[in-house]
């Protein structure tokens, strides 16, 4: 028989656990606030509790929370979250975050960049962090030249422009780029991270690759190459866990075996 958790239930069995996994201390109130009132803030018809607020290490809030019980919708607090964080905005230098759960899964909401997305686990404060250095530094894909080195053919050039396109102006995350053999794929890709980099839009890459020849293309043609600079480490599915404990690199090139 399966029972459905009421919210505090949720909170203390599931989410709690959840967000003690992504390295926050539950028990140091400089780093994990519960149930703060949101009131008082210049916002019209705002007022309530927040669930859990994650913090910069300068007390300011990273990130808000907002669990529901078990089998209820997540994105139901939606409205309600995105009040508090403009709330809160109103009060520091930068608008917060927000995580939406019910302790079965897990939705990530950057308000200022892209809709709501369901997410593995919570995210660290360095994450957290990150996260909020790339909205505040990042410049205009528009605004970073193509370097001519990696790919000087016009088509290369067109689908570049063509995804950042897609990810400014449309806010869409995901893009399908399909080339023919010898049309230079890896180039493109080099390129694309390239620009992504340099507009600061992006500080690590996950390149995912079936089969050891397209790894190691990518390593030796592509960022040995291209971007001989940048850090990278190689890991494979079944050393994962082993692996994210190095240093972070910009890239990691992921090996998946079928």
């Amino acid at each position: 028989m399966h029972y459905t958790l009421n919210e505090s239930q949720t909170r203390y069995n599931l989410i709690d656990p959840l967000i003690e996994k992504a390295g926050w201390n539950l028990n140091d109130r400089t780093q994990v606030g519960f149930e703060i009132p949101i009131d008082g803030y210049e916002v019209a018809a705002v007022n309530g509790i927040t669930d859990y607020v994650l913090m910069r290490e300068n007390g300011e809030v990273l990130a808000v929370v907002e669990a529901k019980r078990t089998k209820r919708d997540a994105k139901v607090a939606k409205e309600q979250v995105y009040k508090y964080i403009l709330a809160i905005e109103k009060k520091q230098s930068f608008r917060p975050f927000a995580f939406m759960t019910n302790g079965e899964e897990i939705y990530f909401w950057d308000t200022l960049n892209y809709p709501e997305r369901l997410v593995a686990g919570f995210y660290t404060r360095e994450d957290l962090n990150r996260l909020l250095y790339l909205q505040q530094n990042k410049l205009p894909l528009s605004s970073v030249k193509i370097k001519d080195n990696i790919t000087n053919r016009s088509y290369q050039a067109e689908a570049i422009r063509r995804i950042c396109e897609n990810v400014e102006q449309t806010k869409k995350r995901k893009s399908l780029l399909v080339m023919a053999t010898g049309t230079g794929k890896t180039r493109t890709t080099m390129s694309l991270i390239d620009v992504f980099i340099r507009a600061r839009q992006a500080q690590r890459v996950l390149f995912l690759a079936d089969r050891d020849s397209l790894v190691d293309q990518a390593l030796n043609d592509g960022f040995k190459e291209f971007l001989p600079d940048e850090a990278r480490e190689r890991i494979r599915s079944m050393t994962l866990r082993k692996a994210t404990k190095l240093k972070p690199p910009v890239c990691w090139f992921l090996l998946y075996k079928r």
